[in-house]
């Protein structure tokens, strides 16, 4: 894996995200779509994952995955950093679409109740509610704010 840089894996990751979407909006097929979203779901949190580990190397903090971690060591070290700033806001925010991500991630992955479920009473198979527009807009609010921080780190 030598000569992968850090910013390529999370780009992948946004790419894998981008075609499963894709994907789930092309197809007729309801459990289809629900498991494209989900896939999806999984590579958008992985890029996030990604962006924290750019995060981490560019401004030389622990190697965590907790924005929360990550933002408490940089005022720690008084380095402002914009990019843990704004996801530790988002994450406080349950109307913010990184909170909601994360939301979406744990019902996917972790088998929690959703708050809003779209699984009815007498359904086993919850079904995708919004034709994967709400994973469309985590995929871009993700994007610009990688794309925000690269820029920054790029200033830095």
């Amino acid at each position: 894996m030598s000569g992968v840089t850090l910013a390529s894996l999370t780009n992948q990751k946004l790419d894998a995200a981008r075609r499963f979407i894709q994907q789930s909006q092309d197809t007729d097929e309801v459990w289809l779509k629900v498991g494209l979203e989900s896939s999806a779901i999984f590579q958008l949190r992985s890029a996030l994952n990604g962006l924290l580990r750019e995060v981490a190397s560019a401004y030389s903090l622990a190697g965590t995955l907790d924005v929360a971690q990550l933002f408490a060591e940089s005022e720690g070290k008084q380095i402002v950093v914009p990019a843990l700033a704004e996801l530790a806001d988002l994450l406080s925010r349950p109307d913010s679409w990184c909170f909601q991500l994360n939301q979406a991630y744990l019902v996917q992955f972790e088998c929690r109740m959703s708050m809003s479920s779209g699984v009815k009473s007498d359904s086993l198979i919850g079904r995708g509610s919004d034709a994967g527009a709400s994973v469309s807009f985590y995929l871009a609010k993700l994007v610009e704010l990688v794309l925000r921080f690269r820029e920054e780190s790029s200033e830095y």
